[in-house]
C-alpha cells in the first residue's frame, strides 16, 4: 500500500510538471529574468531526452510501477526502482553542479523516486525464485540511456523571437529633457526599429563604427551570465564581419531599484543598477574607451562599484569626474531603458517574455534569451541583414 501510494504520488506529480511544460509555462529558453528555480531547472537543457520532457518519461514509469503494484512482477519493477534511485541521483548531481540551482518540485519528485526503490528493494515483490540480478541491471542500462541521451543527445531551441510595432513612448517633461526622446536624442546616425522607434548610434553607448552598414540594439544586465554570452558572441561577429555592425548597448538592469518594471517574482540583480550607472558614466566621459570598460564590467564574480570603479578606472584615457554617476543623462538613459523593458517583453504568442538579453536586429524583429550556439546567431544575422559569410 505504500508503494502504491507513493507511486500515485509521482504519478501526479509527474503529470503536473508535464502539463507546466506542455502549456508554456514553463520553456526551454535560456536567458536571465526566468524567475523561480523551477523555471531554471525545467527550462533547462537537462528537463528532456531527445526532446521529450523527462516528465513524461517519469509519467510512464510511474504509472507502469502503480499497474505493477496491483500484479507484481520481480524484473520490471526492479528494474523500475533501480531507474528511479538513479535518476534521482544524477538529477541531484545536475542541479547542483551544472544548472546551481533546485526546484523543490524536482527535488520532491526525485524524493518520491528514491522512496518508491527503497520500498521495492526491501520487499523485492513477484516470484521469490526470479533472479534480481537482471531487473537491476536493466534498470542501469536504462538511466545510463538516459544520461547519454541527455548529454549527446539534440538540443531545444534555447531562444524566442517575436515581430513587435512600438511608437516612441510619451515625450519627458520639458524639464527633464532637451529635446524628444534621449535614445533619439541629437545629431548622428539614427536607426529605426519597432515601427518607428528611433535609436541614434552616434550618441548611445555602441561597439563598432556608428556609420557601420548595419545596426543591432542589445537590451541587457551586466549581472546576466546569459548577457555576458551574448557580448562574447557578439564580439566573434564582429571579427568575423569587421566593420559591419554597430552593436547599440543599452544596459537594463533586473533590479527594482532602478527598474521600477521587473515583476516581483524576479529575483534582483545585485549590484546590476551600479554597474549600468557605471558604464553610462563612462561613455559619456570618454567613449573611445568604453569598449573596454563594457568587456570589463562583465567580469565574473559580478563586480561591487568599489571594485568596478578600480577595475575600469585605468582602462579610462579621461578621468572619471566624481559625480559622473549622478549625471542626469545616466539617469535618463537608464529610465528610458527600463521603459522599455516593460513595453518589448510581449513576444507574438501574446505572453509576457521577461528572458534578457534582448537583441533587436532589423525593422520589427526581437530576439529573446540566447540562441543555443553561435552559429545560430550569426546565421540569422547575415540572413537578416544578406551578408555573405566569410
Amino acid at each position: 500500500m505504500a508503494l502504491r501510494l507513493s507511486a500515485l504520488l509521482g504519478l501526479l506529480l509527474s503529470g503536473w510538471l508535464l502539463f507546466q511544460k506542455a502549456t508554456g509555462s514553463i520553456t526551454y529558453l535560456v536567458g536571465c529574468g526566468a524567475g523561480s528555480g523551477c523555471a531554471n531547472v525545467l527550462g533547462s537543457r537537462w528537463s528532456q531526452w531527445f526532446l521529450i520532457p523527462v516528465s513524461a518519461l517519469s509519467l510512464l514509469l510511474y504509472a507502469a510501477l502503480l499497474f505493477f503494484t496491483f500484479k507484481p512482477r520481480r524484473f520490471p519493477m526492479l528494474a523500475i526502482g533501480t531507474c528511479l534511485a538513479g535518476a534521482a541521483v544524477w538529477f541531484a548531481i545536475v542541479q547542483a553542479f551544472i544548472i546551481r540551482s533546485f526546484c523543490p518540485w524536482c527535488l520532491a519528485a526525485h524524493l518520491i523516486g528514491l522512496t518508491c526503490a527503497i520500498l521495492i528493494f526491501r520487499r523485492q515483490p513477484g516470484s521469490p525464485s526470479a533472479p534480481a540480478k537482471p531487473g537491476v541491471l536493466g534498470g542501469l542500462a536504462a538511466t545510463g540511456i538516459l544520461i547519454i541521451g541527455q548529454i549527446a543527445g539534440p538540443v531545444p531551441d534555447t531562444h524566442e523571437e517575436s515581430n513587435l510595432v512600438l511608437g516612441e513612448p510619451a515625450p519627458a517633461a520639458p524639464a527633464q529633457r532637451d529635446s524628444g526622446p534621449i535614445h533619439s536624442r541629437g545629431e548622428g546616425r539614427k536607426a529605426t526599429f519597432l515601427g518607428n522607434k528611433q535609436y541614434n548610434a552616434t550618441a548611445l553607448p555602441h561597439l563598432g563604427n556608428a556609420d557601420a552598414p548595419h545596426v543591432v540594439v542589445k537590451y541587457y544586465d551586466y549581472a546576466c551570465d546569459s548577457c555576458r554570452d551574448l557580448h562574447e558572441d557578439l564580439e566573434a561577429l564582429m571579427q568575423k564581419h569587421p566593420g559591419k555592425f554597430c552593436v547599440i548597448l543599452l544596459p537594463c538592469p533586473i533590479n527594482r531599484a532602478c527598474n521600477p518594471h521587473v515583476p516581483q517574482h524576479l529575483e534582483n540583480h545585485a549590484n546590476s543598477c551600479e554597474l549600468a550607472r557605471l558604464a553610462l558614466a563612462c561613455w559619456r566621459t570618454d567613449p573611445a574607451s568604453f569598449p573596454a570598460v563594457h568587456h570589463a564590467l562583465f567580469a565574473r564574480p559580478v563586480l561591487d562599484l568599489p571594485k568596478a570603479l578600480e577595475v575600469v578606472r585605468p582602462l579610462m584615457k579621461k578621468p572619471l569626474p566624481p559625480d559622473a554617476l549622478e549625471d542626469p543623462w545616466v539617469a535618463e538613459v537608464l529610465a528610458a531603458d527600463a521603459e522599455d523593458y516593460k513595453r518589448v517583453n510581449i513576444t507574438n504568442s501574446g505572453q509576457p517574455n521577461y528572458l534578457m538579453p534582448k537583441l533587436l536586429v532589423g525593422g520589427t524583429r526581437m530576439l529573446h534569451g540566447v540562441t543555443k550556439s553561435r552559429e545560430i546567431l550569426f546565421k540569422a544575422l547575415e540572413q537578416e541583414f544578406k551578408i555573405t559569410s566569410p
